[in-house]
């Protein structure tokens, strides 16, 4: 395999070529889950003809325009009218929110940012911890989320806008991705895709953290890319990789370690000598983006808090007699608890309950899993909870674009799994490979639901663009 100015065979080790073979069943187990969901969802959401008719309207010029994207680069009139038809579509989303008010999250975050925007410091007053929260929230996406305000102000429009950029900045990495692995047409196609994926555009209105968690984990993977083609150490080096690794961990702390993962998986191309040195310097330059926070952690508890105080409540959330991974409302019996107290009250909970249910705790796990890697359908709920609510009809109606493209993304994972000698497959499928890693050794334990394997789709789009690249050669 050629990639950039380097050529590869893939190993041909049993272990690696094992890892292919049980992320493609994987990747069709899921689908098949998704399949046999469909009846109870169907019974949840109510299926309409409208609905059905949108989702195959979307997925035919979605197809349509990712495969003349694939074929030759667009002209400038082209990609005029694709921005416009991207802009209209997170449009249309947006006015699907406006007038309505977010919970969860997407509320939450916006308070903060105007709290710090007014000098009253990162804080929240949690209600159902009845306690002002310090580090329950980590910092990154207030402290973006207040720029943007201070400038923009948080309107729907303005969230929309800020999003666009984020999301933007993804496509644009997926596009660096793709070249740098040989495969610009599929890299133009999957960041196309990208930004009219209907998971991401039910997140485009809200302020929601995701999608820079996304940008971050997708600069963190063409780091480690391109650190195997052309190795750079030094300074340079370690805030290359240091950089968006600290800010991950102050976005999204569990996804913090597909900062390593993701090199792990390419010590093939590295080298454990080249991965360890490139590694520890970027590890030593991520402690130095994240030292403002513990300082600051350490002024208001006296106490080292790493990442947050939420990894004790999201064990709990995870793990109970009532859990299903989304989130829930905890014991009145706890309120009032200082908040390191009731980080570890609830992990103590959490912990007795997996000791003394160890069959109920896996058949709970394997269950989070399937549910949040196997389904798309929180973007629509989260919609659908908002004040006042949309119509049943309406969400009838989004539903299958909801569903279905998650659906058919899967299944045309596993099936570019076959192409192994595709020049670029190699590497992404290791990407993704890494990304189920971290899911199961770092997220199904917690609070788990679709938005956390959410940093997956850009992946999977890139390798379905590959594959579907390699044909069109043919």
């Amino acid at each position: 395999m050629r990639y950039g100015n380097e050529v590869m065979t893939p190993p041909n080790s049993r272990s690696p070529l094992a890892g292919v073979l049980g992320l493609q069943l994987m990747l069709a187990a899921l689908a098949l889950y998704g399949a046999v969901s469909l009846p109870g969802l169907e019974a949840h959401w109510t299926f309409s003809t409208t609905g059905i008719t949108l989702f195959l309207i979307w997925l035919g010029v979605a197809a349509a325009t990712a495969r003349m994207l694939l074929r030759t680069a667009p002209s400038r009139e082209q990609l005029a009218m694709l921005a416009l038809g991207i802009i209209a579509l997170r449009l249309c989303f947006g006015a699907l929110v406006l007038g309505r008010m977010s919970t969860g999250d997407a509320d939450i975050y916006p308070v903060i940012a105007r709290q710090l925007l007014a000098g009253q410091g990162l804080y929240f007053d949690q209600a159902d911890m009845g306690e002002r929260v310090f580090a329950l929230y980590p910092p990154f996406y207030p402290l973006l989320l207040a720029a943007w305000g201070a400038v923009a102000g948080f309107s729907t429009w303005s969230l929309i806008t800020m999003n666009m950029v984020v999301d933007c900045s993804a496509a644009r990495l997926i596009v660096q991705i793709g070249i740098a692995l040989d495969a610009r047409p599929a890299g133009r196609s999957a960041a196309f895709l990208y930004l009219v994926w209907p998971s991401v555009l039910f997140s485009a209105p809200l302020a929601q953290k995701e999608g820079v968690a996304i940008a971050l984990i997708l600069l963190l993977a063409l780091v480690w890319i391109r650190q195997s083609q052309q190795p750079r150490g030094g300074w340079r080096g370690a805030l290359a990789l240091g950089v968006p690794a600290g800010l991950l961990a102050l976005t999204q702390p569990g996804q913090a370690p597909l900062a390593a993962l993701f090199g792990l998986v390419l010590v093939g191309r590295l080298g454990w000598r080249r991965l360890a040195t490139f590694g520890l310097a970027g590890s030593g330059m991520a402690a130095i983006v994240m030292l403002p926070w513990w300082v600051r952690n350490w002024l208001v508890f006296g106490a080292f808090v790493p990442l947050t105080s939420a990894g004790g409540i999201g064990l709990w959330i995870g793990n109970n007699p009532d859990a299903t991974g989304n989130w829930m409302p905890q014991p009145e019996a706890w309120q009032g608890l200082p908040e390191l107290d009731y980080a570890r009250r609830a992990s103590g909970e959490a912990v007795a309950w997996i000791k003394g249910h160890p069959a109920d705790f896996a058949r709970l796990t394997i269950a989070k899993f399937l549910r949040a890697a196997g389904v798309s359908q929180f973007g629509l709920f989260r919609i659908a909870i908002m004040s006042p609510s949309i119509s049943p009809a309406l969400a009838a109606m989004l539903f299958p674009l909801s569903f279905g493209a998650h659906w058919l993304m899967l299944g045309a994972g596993a099936v570019s799994l076959r192409l192994r000698q595709v020049p670029g497959i190699w590497v992404v499928t290791l990407l993704v490979i890494a990304g189920f890693a971290q899911l199961v050794l770092f997220g199904v334990w917690f609070e788990f639901g679709e938005r956390h394997r959410e940093f997956l789709t850009p992946l999977l789009l890139l390798l379905g663009c590959m594959a579907a690249g390699a044909r069109e050669s043919r």
